[in-house]
């Protein structure tokens, strides 16, 4: 897979989380689609995948959420603009799309791009984001009014008190059109299984996160137990249906 460039233009923080603006020049880079992923050069052995918060392919930008963390990604937060770096991809697969359907965006924490991605190429009126951290300094200010969304926090200290469960429960009262929704997540794999388990009934997609080593199919270091057999997250996903992954049948990975 092509290695490519990616220039640092600007860069926004939240406590510890930075949001980094890079311009490219390679046209197939800003076709990402919303779940895919970069593998991102982070002055560790192997690269760090992370997925795309947004694209703009007028001005040649990708923008990427970073959640400082370890050695990787607090090398990526404490880059400056101006700094180049390599990377691979758009790699994996994509959320499919709704066909006019109401959805369900739930993100937590780190989670979250995708989410916001689809909420900037989806019609306004089909869907609503459900945004969940443990508190306030892990939302991160991203939507606007215009953009239908919920922050719930688990301690209260922003939004709703609660998960992202009983976020998407208070949005399904509220508006019945998305009591038979798709489901689309990602975050901690907890909060995604409390999703598929507490919701069976929507056909639930989720961006599983996985350590990865290559990001292209060889070190199977990010494989997952499906209902089809053994899956690389990497080059089978990142993105599956949770009915794919055994979740509402009782059998975990």
């Amino acid at each position: 897979m092509k290695q490519l460039k990616l220039f640092l233009k600007d860069k926004k923080t939240w406590f510890d989380t930075a949001i980094l603006e890079f311009l490219t020049e390679e046209k197939k880079a800003l076709a990402v689609k919303p779940g895919m992923f970069f593998m991102l050069e982070a002055e560790t052995l192997l690269k760090k995948p992370i997925s795309v918060l947004d694209v703009d392919s007028r001005s040649g930008s990708l923008k990427f959420l970073i959640r400082r963390i370890g050695k990787g990604t607090s090398f990526l937060y404490d880059l400056k603009p101006g700094a180049e770096l390599t990377a691979i991809g758009p790699s994996g697969n994509a959320f499919p799309d709704p066909e006019g359907r109401p959805v369900l965006l739930a993100g937590g924490g780190s989670g979250i791009p995708p989410m916001f991605f689809l909420s900037r190429i989806l019609p306004k009126k089909t869907f609503h984001v459900v945004y969940g951290g443990q508190g306030k300094a892990d939302i991160v200010p991203l939507f606007g009014k215009s953009i239908p969304h919920r922050i719930t926090t688990d301690d209260g200290s922003l939004g709703l008190k609660g998960t992202v469960v009983k976020g998407i429960r208070k949005i399904m009262k509220d508006d019945p059109q998305f009591c038979k929704a798709l489901l689309f997540s990602c975050g901690p794999e907890p909060m995604v299984k409390a999703l598929t388990h507490a919701f069976p009934e929507l056909n639930h997609y989720t961006s599983l996160e996985r350590y990865m080593g290559c990001g292209f199919g060889v070190c199977l270091g990010c494989v997952v137990k499906t209902v089809n057999g053994i899956k690389r997250v990497c080059v089978d996903g990142p993105v599956f249906n949770t009915k794919d992954l055994g979740w509402n049948h009782g059998h975990e990975d």
